[in-house]
């Protein structure tokens, strides 16, 4: 038996795929010869990650157009992939958003945003998916998580909220789905720099802050004293989308170099 990963012949959805961590675990699985759908509320996003999937490995891609909060539209995507691809083996769910609101000055907006896109949608995505891979008997189901799915921040309650809820909605889900051999996992990424880092940066940047010097100092907190990449994370999805991952369900892996333990 080899020991390198191969999705070869599997077919995935990977959704929040247009970009960031999203882009890159969807290229990650189409090098390791999974087909892909790529899935993200932006369109013309999602179309080129297909079209440079297509470009760069010998697998199929096609891109959709999907607001995880609307479960038609969510119903859709799941048929729009069974239709090109046959049958569904892999479903990475990233699609999610990141809010930091101070807890008293938080509106209903501001709570329902988190809920909506990070708890209900992976609610109603992992649904849809298991729909069918029920009838095959197998599958790997891997939700995006977060850090703030195992302990608390005061500076996002309502995304904090949202990532416990996925927490444990994961593992709910897999022992709902251990009868149909069908794995459910999620990631729970610690400090990576990606768009929306950035724009935090961006504004301490226009306040006169040191951005840097604040990035920097978020990471003292980090036993191996440095921010997660994409590329971490994106090699977590795919392990648990593997074979490898045959015994793992309803758990939670942390990729925070070192920052949870638990």
């Amino acid at each position: 038996m080899g020991v390198a990963i191969s999705l070869k012949g599997k077919n995935a959805i990977v959704t929040g795929g247009g970009g960031g961590m999203g882009r890159c675990t969807a290229l990650m699985l189409a090098e390791a010869g999974a087909n892909v759908m790529v899935s993200d509320m932006d369109g013309a996003a999602a179309a080129a990650v297909a079209a440079e999937i297509t470009e760069r490995f010998d697998v199929k891609a096609v891109a959709n157009t999907c607001n995880v909060t609307v479960k038609s539209e969510i119903d859709a995507m799941v048929e729009e992939a069974v239709k090109a691809f046959g049958r569904i083996d892999i479903l990475n769910h990233v699609a999610g958003v990141f809010g930091a609101v101070d807890f008293l000055e938080a509106t209903e907006a501001d709570y329902d945003k988190q809920l909506n896109i990070n708890t209900k949608g992976t609610f109603f995505v992992d649904q849809a998916v298991l729909k069918v891979m029920i009838p095959n008997r197998a599958g790997k189901i891997v939700n995006m998580c977060s850090q703030a799915g195992k302990y608390g921040f005061p500076t996002n309650v309502a995304y904090t909220t949202s990532k416990f809820g996925v927490t444990g909605m994961t593992q709910s889900i897999a022992q709902y789905a251990a009868p149909y051999n069908v794995n459910v996992n999620c990631v729970c990424p610690g400090i990576v720099r990606t768009n929306i880092w950035e724009r935090a940066l961006e504004d301490i940047r226009r306040q006169g802050g040191d951005a840097e010097a604040y990035f920097e100092s978020r990471l003292q907190g980090i036993p191996l004293k440095r921010a997660q990449t994409m590329e971490d994370i994106a090699h977590m999805f795919l392990y648990l989308s593997s074979d490898f991952a045959d015994n793992m369900t309803g758990q939670a892996i942390n990729i925070t170099g070192g920052r949870v333990m638990h």
